[in-house]
């Protein structure tokens, strides 16, 4: 790739910033809502009985991936239809709202408290994964770009809520979950992918998840529960400290992105593996101040592991390409949400049993540090489970490589831009090039381009007289077999 390329490459453009925006003022709306706002406005509440408060969040999560991951098998689902992002809106705006209540003094019974943080759970499941489906529909460059840079933009603008005056700070989250579906909304109906991705009813041949990764998935997510769990109890201060490393985690991967660097999610976890298995090691021994600071290195890497995580989940699912990502999503992201609550449920009940801090809590910590490296051990993932087929190592010779510095997207796309290229298609000849390669009929493509029936027919007769293919099949063909530069 020459030096003009590569820079196109590293090059943000206008919808991706404006993906960007909307998915940090997402992970603003998340880090203020999950982790400061009941820290700040229930201080006279017991910590354990805070802690079993917070606890209905992530339980709200967990249960709104599996809620999405069921209705994703309906071909009548649509997260981007206004009635579903009304009601994310709506969910999103419960908890902040309640807290503005609380600053102004007003009683609001503990059961409430908890209906409210379970419906903020599930509204933040219902954003994420719409957002990740956004991401591959904007033509990203890079998917770990677009996630950890979101996340260091979530990252600031929880410091600029968590520092001005506490009764504005409400105000704020709800001007960001606002502005995340405003933008959520702008985006999925204007991402320049809309045409080539899967129609929205499809849901065949769903990304298979493998049982060698999602155990790893769990374990991580309890540690960064526990890990939570202790700021949450350690104070506003700590807190704040503590998800200022949000944006050095995320910031990490976002340089690494932005300098054309590839992150595996692989080489991540080992590098996260030690960092966090380190860090639970030496908390039981340390002062506070150094405890403290082993917290922060494994937010850190809570965060470095939520970019990656997020940016692989898209990769794959684009991949696969057989049935939109907000279908394929939630199955993966419900893992790591569980065991994140596993994390955050045993913390509680070692508080209440315990007391916040107690010396149970520091064995619990060991073990779990001891447990990780079992699990990451014997599940680690192997090729199979990133080959760009989905599950076939490119050594067995079952099925077509891809070009390691290609996705079948990406070489999808220039085989398709080469012909056109080479037989002077027009641009919509082009767009209709594609759906023809992908095996879309007439009836589609004049749906998908709101074109009618007539032109439809005048440019695939233009094109099969071009190309000198006088079939759609030896047109898939063609284009599959096409030599292009790699």
């Amino acid at each position: 790739m020459d030096e003009g390329k590569a820079s196109s490459k590293r090059r943000i453009g206008a919808m991706e910033l404006l993906g960007i925006g909307g998915f940090a003022c997402f992970f603003g709306w998340m880090l203020v809502s999950y982790y400061w706002l009941f820290a700040e406005f229930i201080q006279d509440t017991p910590v354990a009985e805070r802690d079993g408060i917070q606890l209905f969040v992530f339980a709200g999560m967990a249960l709104g991936y599996l809620a999405l991951h069921l209705a994703s098998k309906s071909k009548k689902f649509n997260p981007f239809k206004l009635p579903a992002l009304v009601t994310d809106a709506v969910l999103a705006l419960l908890l902040p709202l309640a807290a503005l209540l609380l600053s102004f003094d007003v009683p609001i019974p503990s059961p409430v408290l908890c209906v409210v943080n379970l419906c903020a759970g599930f509204g933040g499941a219902s954003l994420t994964v719409s957002w990740l489906d956004v991401g591959s529909r904007i033509r990203v460059q890079s998917y770990a770009r677009f996630t950890s840079l979101s996340l260091v933009g979530g990252g600031i603008l929880f410091v600029l809520a968590a520092l001005v005056p506490q009764a504005v700070q409400p105000v704020f989250c709800v001007v960001y979950a606002l502005l995340s579906v405003g933008l959520l909304r702008f985006a999925g109906e204007r991402g320049e992918g809309n045409l080539d991705a899967p129609p929205v009813g499809s849901c065949k041949d769903t990304w298979k998840f493998a049982w060698e990764i999602e155990p790893s998935l769990v374990a991580f997510g309890i540690v960064f529960g526990l890990t939570f769990v202790y700021l949450f109890n350690s104070g506003s201060q700590n807190v704040l400290v503590g998800l200022l490393f949000v944006i050095v985690g995320a910031g990490v991967i976002a340089a690494l992105a932005l300098a054309g660097k590839t992150v595996g999610i692989t080489v991540i976890q080992r590098v996260l593996l030690c960092i966090t298995v380190l860090a639970c090691l030496a908390m039981p021994f340390a002062t506070e101040v150094f405890q403290l600071a082993c917290s922060c290195l494994v937010v850190a890497s809570w965060a470095a592991f939520v970019s990656v995580n997020y940016a692989f989940i898209v990769k794959k699912s684009v991949e696969r390409w057989d049935t939109p990502v907000f279908r394929q999503a939630p199955a993966r992201l419900a893992f790591s949400a569980l065991g994140f609550l596993v994390g955050w449920g045993v913390a509680t009940a070692m508080t209440f049993v315990y007391g916040a801090h107690s010396d149970a809590f520091m064995i619990v910590r060991l073990c779990m540090a001891f447990v990780l490296v079992v699990v990451v051990m014997l599940f680690f993932p192997s090729a199979e489970h990133h080959a760009p087929d989905g599950g076939v190592p490119e050594d067995r010779g079952a099925q077509p490589v891809v070009p390691s510095n290609l996705s079948e997207k990406e070489l999808f796309e220039r085989r398709c831009a080469a012909v056109a290229e080479l037989y002077q298609l027009s641009p919509r000849e082009t767009d209709i090039l594609k759906f023809l390669a992908k095996g879309r009929n007439a009836a589609y493509i004049q749906n998908k381009l709101t074109i009618s029936p007539h032109t439809v027919k005048s440019h695939i007769y233009s094109i099969y007289r071009k190309l000198d293919i006088h079939s759609q099949q030896k047109l898939m063909d063609f284009i599959e077999e096409y030599p292009v530069e790699q």
